[in-house]
């Protein structure tokens, strides 16, 4: 997933409801205002409260937007809160959600994966946050070990909970504290703490930066160390430590390629071996790197990267994967019964068949009921935002 891809990812909202394309640059420049809710740290401290109560930001909130409520505290912590933006009648109350999010959470390694709850966490986030779709959503999570620290890439940290929720779309606020609302008419934008909250195009977004192990920044959302801004006229270059780092969004990123066993030349990751040609055209995003594989030799996949050749070693990528061959196609995978998705597109998108999703992880075709996830049943039909298990697509 690319920066240029996110604000679809996330529902087709602009760039300031996701604050993740860019900064709040057209935002109202606010404190974010207190509430005078009761505080919590989990959903369970609400309960006295009502099933319909849930923890928001560390407050106990009524008819929150992943819930599916009514009016309630909004952003803005005060009477006349607004009404919560449509999209998700029927989802489960955060009450209803299974598991308990990471409140300390750390980036995992690949190998440390569970390929199970990466098919189930999937399920939920390509179904409640599209356009990316459910193959894709699968993807990202094995391949943020490839990526810059930032928000999008960092979804993993609360895998188990979005794995086991089973309260449907109730799970994204529940376990990343991410929650869209209908704009208050005075509009708050910065940080409470560890919590960003902004708004633009007709929506305020609430995201709790410590559940991807991110801090808040005022002007940058979630960030992984202090924002560097910058004008887009710096040319990308190399770090000491070997990351490639260049502007995007109006802030410098930076991008592992030495520690992942790659190089660095002239700010972009590169294979070490022979010239190549790469097949993909993706494989020169600076903010991920996509070695595009070329064959199986030896157990290892041969790819190319950048336009110089590199090998890569299956089994550090996730369990039990090895290199893989399908359709012509040669990746790092758990199986070989159909080709995973790209960063821009899927060869093989999700199907349903009566309430149960079909996709590809990893390689391995994957049928989940959607009714276990806290769904109701199960529908592709991208012109309706419907990309998977239903209700869906948090933000239309």
């Amino acid at each position: 997933m690319t920066s240029r891809a996110v604000s679809k990812f996330l529902g087709g909202a602009g760039i300031c409801v996701l604050a993740l394309t860019a900064p709040f640059a057209g935002c109202h420049d606010q404190s974010v205002t207190s509430s005078d809710d009761p505080t919590c740290s989990r959903d369970a401290d609400c309960s006295s409260l009502g099933v319909e109560f849930g923890c928001d930001a560390g407050h106990c909130r009524h008819g929150s937007f992943a819930s599916g409520g009514g009016a309630g505290g909004g952003g803005d912590g005060g009477a006349g809160a607004p009404e919560v933006v449509a999209g998700t009648a029927g989802a489960a109350p955060l009450g209803a959600c299974h598991s308990e999010p990471d409140l300390t959470p750390s980036f995992p390694a690949p190998t440390a994966l569970d390929p199970d709850f990466v098919a189930r966490a999937a399920a939920v986030i390509g179904s409640c946050m599209p356009d990316d779709g459910v193959a894709r959503s699968a993807a990202h999570l094995w391949l943020e070990h490839l990526a810059a620290p930032r928000l999008y890439f960092r979804l993993g940290e609360q895998l188990e909970c979005l794995a086991n929720a089973s309260c449907g779309c109730a799970a994204v606020e529940h376990c990343l504290g991410w929650v869209y609302r209908v704009p208050p008419a005075v509009c708050p934008s910065g940080c409470q703490g560890q919590v960003f909250t902004g708004c633009g195009d007709g929506a305020q977004i609430t995201m709790d930066c410590s559940r991807f192990g991110l801090s808040c920044d005022r002007a940058a959302d979630c960030v992984a160390e202090a924002a560097v801004a910058c004008d887009g006229s710096e040319a990308p270059t190399c770090t000491a430590q070997g990351e490639a780092l260049f502007c995007d969004d109006g802030f410098m990123q930076k991008t592992p390629c030495q520690a992942l066993g790659f190089s660095c030349v002239a700010g972009k990751c590169v294979g070490n071996g022979t010239d190549c040609t790469d097949s993909d055209s993706t494989s020169g995003e600076l903010e991920q790197v996509l070695p595009i594989g070329t064959a199986c030799t030896g157990g290892k996949l041969s790819a190319c990267l950048g336009g110089k050749t590199t090998s890569v070693d299956c089994a550090t990528q996730g369990p039990g994967f090895s290199c893989q061959s399908f359709n012509g196609a040669f990746f790092c995978g758990l199986a070989a019964e159909c080709v995973p998705a790209g960063n821009y597109s899927s060869p093989e998108p999700a199907t349903c068949d009566g309430t149960t999703l079909g996709f590809c992880n990893a390689g391995r075709l994957e049928h989940l009921d959607c009714t276990t996830l806290g769904f109701s049943g199960c529908e592709i039909d991208t012109s309706q935002t419907r990309y998977g298990c239903i209700p869906g697509a948090l933000a239309q």
